[in-house]
């Protein structure tokens, strides 16, 4: 009993009130990037994108490597070779991979 005459009131005050505005539409840009970050997305892997990997890796672990070399912090030096060895599994993934598939 009390939910049914809660409800009319609800839809009572709805109607009194007109439409409501709708929402502004909201930048797709941002799910890409989200999308490209997910290590779980189901994706087809591609040589071309084990390379792109590879090189991403390696680019990290030179400035890892600078950043280190500059500040003079050792805990730098750490994170970059293990990028290192992430750029060189990556490398030795793409280099052994079968044809370029489109993924």
């Amino acid at each position: 009993m009390g939910r049914r005459s809660r409800a009319r009131e609800r839809a009572a005050a709805s109607v009194a009130a007109g439409p409501e505005p709708a929402a502004p539409a909201r930048d797709r840009g941002w799910r890409r990037w989200a999308r490209l970050l997910n290590p779980f997305a189901a994706r087809r892997r591609s040589r071309s994108r084990a390379r792109k990997a590879a090189a991403a890796f390696a680019v990290a672990a030179a400035g890892f490597a600078v950043v280190g070399w500059v500040s003079g912090q050792p805990a730098w030096f750490d994170s970059a070779v293990l990028l290192a060895i992430l750029a060189v599994s990556w490398g030795l993934l793409a280099a052994y991979m079968g044809g370029d598939r489109s993924g």
